[in-house]
């Protein structure tokens, strides 16, 4: 049975604050409380919660310490009974780290008897071997990257190994780096955390382990073994037993919920809480985010923000340099694919302003855009374009503008052109070739239960390439994601998150909804649900639970699939591996 009068907690430490939510036991939204740290942390002098120092970018640890105490006084005073929290879990900004002293243990255990001070008063001084943890915007490791992808052979090897190719926000090239600059640090650093289990260490009042789908984003952690790789950790330190030490190996596994304690003591007497409140692990934010939703293999989730992020969740391991794979956190054998695009918003918007001058309005109205998007007298059945103001991720290339017709017969380049016949069938093709990227991005990462279509003879031999990988045309034929899930700003615009829906082509049905606390919320869900199964009252998987009891009224199920819609971009595939193949 489930207790009446539960409440669970999910917090979200993000680069520029901290965010705490509270469910109830039926996953409504009670409270929530934030700290921006910027404004109510004023004398850090962080600018967006960061210093940056040329291409390093960190966070100061002292200034977490403080922001955990506010948002929970903050509670309080709010008149909020922090006594009927029974869990905790949540999400963190992913790859930053936190380095402990031998001290460390002792002091966060004497949390217990020092609620009468502050987080910052007992540990400040000497729980830290360092004062900063790099931030994901930091990208100074570029030498250690090299080194990373050398060692097991390049990009390609080092993503099949740790799901990703080396990336410079990335925690081992970050430790490597540290150890490099400040070797007396690392001699006097016993423990390394992730910024995740950093904040759950906090609210246990010990250091707890790494949590496995958030040390996917390390480049140090072998996925399909399940383990941390020898010839990753030597690069950090010969005595890869020391490093392994320092990490804590190994991590707790997902998706069992593993409950790492108790909620201590100094939370206890200084806020309320209960003895019995349990802390289950902390993830990543990404990760938190596909919590959120109750998200099966082969769903996937389109975030239209400033940049592009699709989500996907998988059975399917297939890593690529150019987009990312972590275990996932809850469900079972499954992955979470990541493909972050730079070009979203802010290349709509160019091409937007473009359309408003030549019509000569002087505003940033969307209504011409909109109307272009879905114009029947556009037609665009014969062109392609790719728009890229900034440089992009996927494909990896400079900024660069290519517009191209197609052979009507053929659906193959016939000649590249400066321009179409007005910017009206640009703004079409912008949201049709950034939706169709997502797309042949994503299907070959879905399992053989999206199989949708047959194969005919005109694709079983025709082959496309993406990304250095060539595969045959059918397998972006033949592949559906069951639902989609879009979020974002631009999710709200009716002609571009239509234009998506269908490009992508869900089998089952297209969500939008507007959530600006996914990650809390996703730390909510995993508190809830871990805590029902560790103490009996349910043993449903993650996903079946949060289908049954997920909130599906705050949903917008706002566009039916669409057969004809989807096939009909099935024939620019082709044409976009060979316009790619141009950059």
């Amino acid at each position: 049975m489930m207790e009446k009068q539960a409440y669970y907690l999910g917090f979200d430490l993000s680069t520029q604050q901290l965010k705490c939510l509270a469910i109830n036991q039926d996953l409504k939204i009670i409270h929530s409380e934030t700290v921006e740290f910027e404004k109510e942390l004023p004398h850090y002098n962080t600018k967006k919660g960061v210093y940056l120092h040329e291409d390093e970018v960190a966070s100061p640890v002292f200034m977490w310490l403080e922001a955990i105490d506010l948002v929970f006084m903050k509670y309080v005073n709010s008149g909020f009974n922090l006594g009927k929290v029974k869990a905790i879990s949540g999400s963190a900004q992913q790859h930053g780290s936190v380095y402990w002293t031998t001290e460390a243990d002792f002091l966060l255990q004497s949390l217990s008897d020092n609620h009468d001070k502050s987080l910052l008063s007992v540990l400040a001084p000497n729980a830290f071997s360092w004062e900063l943890s790099p931030n994901w915007q930091d990208h100074s490791t570029g030498s250690q990257c090299t080194e990373f992808e050398k060692k097991v052979g390049g990009p390609k090897q080092l993503a099949s190994l740790t799901g990703s190719k080396a990336h410079y926000r990335f925690t081992g090239p970050q430790i490597m780096k540290f150890v490099g600059k400040n070797p007396e640090g690392y001699e006097r650093t016993k423990t390394i955390s992730l910024v995740s289990n950093f904040l759950s260490s906090i609210l246990c009042g010990k250091l707890v382990p790494l949590e496995e789908a958030d040390a996917c984003g390390m480049n140090l952690y072998d996925i399909k073994e399940h383990k941390f790789d020898e010839g990753c950790l030597s690069l950090i330190d010969k005595d890869t037993n020391n490093i392994r030490r320092k990490l804590m190996d190994p991590p707790t596994r997902c998706p069992e919920p593993i409950c790492l304690g108790n909620i201590s003591q100094y939370f206890v007497k200084k806020y309320g809480f209960q003895s019995n409140c349990s802390i289950y692990p902390i993830t990543g934010d990404n990760l938190a985010t596909i919590c959120s939703l109750p998200l099966k293999t082969n769903d996937i989730l389109v975030s239209l923000g400033t940049s592009t992020t699709v989500l996907l969740v998988t059975d399917h391991y297939n890593p690529s340099p150019n987009y990312h794979l972590f275990i996932h956190p809850t469900i079972a054998n499954n992955f979470m694919g990541m493909i972050c695009y730079c070009n979203g918003s802010l290349a709509r918007e160019e091409i937007r302003d473009e359309l408003n001058k030549s019509a000569g309005l002087t505003n940033s109205s969307w209504d011409l855009f909109d109307k272009a998007v879905l114009a029947d007298d556009i037609h665009t059945d014969n062109e392609l374009g790719l728009y890229f103001p900034l440089g992009e991720i996927v494909p990896s290339t400079k900024a660069t503008y290519k517009r191209i017709e197609l052979d009507p017969k053929t659906k193959l380049i016939s000649k590249i052109v400066p321009k179409f016949q007005d910017i009206r069938h640009d703004a079409k093709n912008i949201v049709e070739s950034q939706a169709l990227s997502c797309r042949i991005r994503i299907y070959p990462l879905l399992s053989s239960d999206a199989e949708h279509s047959r194969e005919t003879s005109d694709n079983i031999h025709t082959k496309v390439k993406f990304d250095g990988s060539e595969l045959p045309l059918s397998e972006y034929l033949n592949k559906r994601p069951n639902r989609a899930f879009f979020v974002g700003g631009a999710s709200k615009n009716d002609s571009i998150v239509r234009k998506f829906a269908q490009v992508i082509g869900a089998k089952e049905a297209n969500y939008r909804l507007d959530t600006p606390n996914s990650c809390a919320l996703g730390g909510c869900f995993k508190a809830i649900w871990s805590h029902l199964v560790v103490t009996g009252r349910i043993d449903d998987p993650f996903s079946v639970y949060l289908e049954a009891h997920f909130l599906w009224d705050e949903l917008d199920r706002f566009y039916e699939p669409d057969q004809e819609a989807w096939e009909m971009y099935n024939k620019k595939i082709e044409a976009m591996s060979n316009l790619e193949a141009l950059l």
